[in-house]
């Protein structure tokens, strides 16, 4: 190592370092949270790659190997649509399948019950199809729960999870995984109807809620209910019972609802009915029962989907207290011909039409934002409100009136 001064600044003493001298010099230590946060963004970045290129290889190979076919998809539910072929199947088909069904029975004196589809907690990359469908039979004497898996690999079945209670059901099909897999999940549930022990067989309260699997209420299912609720998040919930066919739901109350999904069937109005979704169609016929003094309560609603809301019989007469609720979705309701009362319809960018005979718009302002509208039929008592934002209102009630 040499030494100099600086003619100019004496003072100061210069030392001039050999190059093999530097680099011998310590590095300074990296503080440890840096080699953490290293080797997990390393990690990740490798996991990314892999997970992005993984479906590549496995379409080459598919191709490779004459391909595989693709699992099939349900369309759309409608309200006259037809059921998939699973659901047509009897209650006696369950012990002759080749697939075996888990079967789980439940005590005959129960008056309430659950069936409900939780998922596990952590990562998981499972992609759940299937369907989950009530049945009612005859020669059923008590509520049973009956499952089939099928999987993309037969690891996960041990790794599922049927959780039997006292009165209820719980089952879970997302056990963890890094790896895409598929589970096509086929439920029925089966309720008595008719007489049970010499019995008239009715449930005070029943709950039907899944995540991913649409739920098919079989036009068998006449088991008399007081209350009654279906939900999914990511699926649809159809009703395949008519009256017509005296096959319907009895039940006192009912709610139904989505986040991602139709409602579509007919529905009675014994009291109440509540038919809700986020991003979905309400397609549903209305049943009012004959209960002359009972007032009846019918409630839709959706954030991004149209209401379709029709009455197939008459209210015999009985008030009818009615709410419709949509943000961007357009509402139809067709109101039987004995409906009197009044109606608010109210939105603020969409069109309003009212038609019926002995209808009358008894209000009406319109602004440059935002359409208000007050009809009356008659002197009855039922009352209703229909509002939109950016979806248009169309009301009929009974039949339009003659043009001349």
């Amino acid at each position: 190592m040499e030494r100099y001064t600086d003619d100019k600044h004496a003072e100061v003493v210069y030392h001039i370092v050999d190059a093999a001298e530097y680099h011998q010099q310590p590095k300074p230590k990296r503080p440890v949270w840096r080699k953490v946060v290293r080797v997990l963004l390393t990690v990740a970045a490798v996991s990314m790659i892999f997970f992005t290129l993984k479906p590549v290889f496995q379409a080459f190979r598919h191709k490779c190997h004459g391909g595989r076919k693709s699992d099939p998809m349900f369309t759309i539910p409608e309200k006259n649509m037809n059921p998939p072929i699973d659901l047509d199947m009897d209650h006696h088909f369950l012990d002759e399948v080749e697939t075996p069904y888990q079967h789980y029975d439940f005590p005959s004196n129960l008056k309430t019950f659950y069936i409900r589809q939780e998922s596990f907690t952590g990562l998981s990359r499972v992609q759940i199809v299937g369907n989950l469908i009530v049945h009612s039979c005859d020669k059923a004497e008590n509520i049973s729960a009956h499952f089939k898996f099928e999987l993309s690999d037969e690891d996960l079945r041990p790794r599922l999870a049927v959780e039997p209670h006292d009165d209820g059901i719980v089952f879970k099909l997302d056990p963890f995984t890094l790896v895409r897999e598929t589970v096509n999940a086929t439920i029925f549930l089966i309720l008595p109807v008719g007489k049970v022990h010499d019995k008239d067989y009715s449930l005070e309260e029943l709950t039907v809620s899944t995540i991913q699997l649409p739920i098919w209420i079989k036009d068998t299912v006449t088991t008399q209910m007081d209350k009654a609720e279906f939900s999914t998040v990511a699926g649809s919930v159809v009703n395949y019972g008519t009256s017509k066919d005296k096959k319907a739901l009895d039940i006192n109350n009912i709610r139904v609802h989505t986040v991602s999904g139709n409602i579509a069937g007919e529905f009675p109005l014994n009291n109440a009915v509540d038919l809700e979704t986020t991003n979905g169609d309400i397609a549903a016929d209305i049943v009012p029962s004959d209960l002359r003094e009972q007032i009846g309560y019918l409630k839709t609603s959706t954030v991004n989907g149209n209401h379709m809301i029709n009455f197939i019989s008459k209210l015999n007469p009985r008030p009818l207290y009615s709410t419709h609720n949509s943000v961007n979705g357009d509402v139809e309701v067709t109101y039987p011909e004995d409906w009197q009362g009044g109606l608010k319809l109210k939105t603020t960018s969409g069109h309003i039409k009212v038609a019926g005979k002995g209808t009358k718009v008894e209000k009406k302002d319109e602004g440059p934002v935002g359409r208000f509208w007050k009809v009356v039929k008659g002197e009855g008592k039922s009352k209703g409100s229909v509002n939109t934002i950016s979806g248009k209102i169309d009301i009929l009630i009974g039949e339009e009136e003659d043009k001349e």
